[in-house]
């Protein structure tokens, strides 16, 4: 008696359905390469170019083209082979079988060109072009074109299973026109919101000049002496125009590094200017708050090359945000030598520490997106651009550096800049 998994209790399978699955095995490796190849372009042009070329190979056809609906008329926006020479011409619909795949949505055949319209009857055959298979891209009910696959005179037309496969390619080859679509559409909202922050900024930042220059004017009593009580307006009015500023810089920075223009301009810098350099702007705001803002450099420090611009934006933003968060006690910006770099050399550690609200875990890894701030009410009413610590990583890793944050909720924060000293 033999055994219950003995080969020989098996069904024989015959060579037709051992044919046909490797077929059809065979067949779903091919879509999920067309698939791959598909997702591969993050253009909407290079989609329409891929599927041309894949349309062709699977399709066992000598041209390929798309064809974009606008209006009443056609536009081919994509070919290769035979019909290369098609590229950029446009068309009327009516009457296409163009048209009718838009319209109707499904597959349709053209046998012969001599089916098609005048304009299509005379010109087909002249680049040898016989039957045409029409194909919509449809992807969440929205018609992203009309993809055509011809072959030449002569040869056979496609029939059911050309249909079927070309079909599907059509429908991945839609989807990714979605995706790519939604992506170019992005990028196209994210370029016009940079150029039009940048343009805000540039306009903004003439008049607040103009203003600096009047309180400078004031506080230095050209145009006669000062009260008290004046010069303690002029003081806030200034501090209110630096802080703007601060907020210009931001701005026109972010704007910049979204458009890959900013780059470093490494010199001499002096740390002790550096850091006194601060003080303008941060005593004033730290002031207000009530709170003390210390710097506390370590002796013997070495001067930098770097760019010194930069660097102060960097720590600008970094103790803006600790002085904002604070609501008592102090804020202290430490330098001190760091650990060596990656390649040997001496790095410097500006370790800007508060006692302020400190961080939750979960909301650590989402402070160093742009327009990003926490959301809970009290942290929300302190306002900001939501920019200061994108814009102080970028621009630490612009100089070869990094920032690194150390927060519990109720023990407040340690954000540290470490930047080589060489740039």
């Amino acid at each position: 008696m033999s055994a219950p998994h003995d080969p020989a209790n098996y069904p024989a399978v015959s060579d037709d359905l051992l044919y046909s699955d490797y077929r059809k095995t065979e067949e779903l490796g091919s879509i999920r390469q067309v698939a791959r190849a598909l997702a591969a372009e993050t253009s909407s042009q290079q989609v329409l170019q891929t599927l041309c070329r894949l349309s062709m190979f699977r399709g066992r056809a000598s041209g390929a083209m798309v064809t974009q609906v606008s209006g009443d008329n056609g536009i081919y926006v994509a070919c290769s082979g035979v019909a290369t020479p098609l590229l950029g011409m446009t068309f009327p619909l009516a009457g296409t079988f163009i048209n009718r795949a838009a319209a109707e949505k499904r597959a349709v055949l053209l046998p012969s060109p001599h089916e098609a319209t005048p304009v299509f009857a005379a010109l087909l055959p002249q680049l040898g072009i016989g039957p045409i298979l029409f194909l919509p891209l449809v992807a969440n009910d929205q018609l992203f074109g009309v993809l055509a696959i011809t072959r030449d005179a002569g040869h056979p037309t496609f029939d059911e299973t050309d249909e079927e496969r070309l079909a599907v390619m059509a429908d991945l080859a839609a989807l990714a026109l979605w995706k790519a679509r939604l992506l170019e559409d992005a990028q196209s909202a994210d370029a016009a919101k940079t150029s039009l922050l940048a343009t805000l900024s540039h306009e903004l930042r003439t008049p607040l000049t103009a203003l600096e220059g009047y309180g400078e004017l004031l506080e230095d009593e050209i145009l006669g002496p000062l009260s008290h009580e004046q010069r303690d307006v002029i003081t806030r009015l200034r501090t209110v125009g630096r802080h703007l500023g601060s907020l210009i810089e931001d701005i026109l920075t972010y704007a910049s590094l979204e458009a890959d223009r900013l780059t470093a301009r490494p010199s001499a810098v002096r740390l002790d200017e550096l850091l006194d350099s601060l003080h303008p702007f941060l005593e004033p705001l730290a002031r207000e708050k009530g709170i003390d803002f210390v710097i506390d450099p370590e002796g013997g420090l070495p001067g930098m090359h770097t760019d010194e611009a930069k660097v102060r934006q960097i720590l600008l933003n970094l103790c803006q945000n600790a002085i904002k968060f604070t609501e008592s006690g102090s804020v202290t910006l430490r330098v001190s030598r760091g650990s060596p770099m990656p390649d040997g050399g001496v790095s410097l550690r500006f370790a800007v520490k508060d006692t302020g609200i400190g961080i939750a875990t979960a909301d650590l890894q989402r402070l160093f997106r742009p327009f990003s701030q926490l959301e809970d009410v009290p942290t929300r009413r302190r306002g900001g651009t939501g920019l200061g610590l994108y814009i102080a990583r970028r621009l630490a890793t612009l100089l070869g550096g990094r920032i690194e944050v150390v927060s519990r909720p109720g023990e407040g924060s340690v954000f540290t800049l470490v930047l080589p000293v060489q740039a």
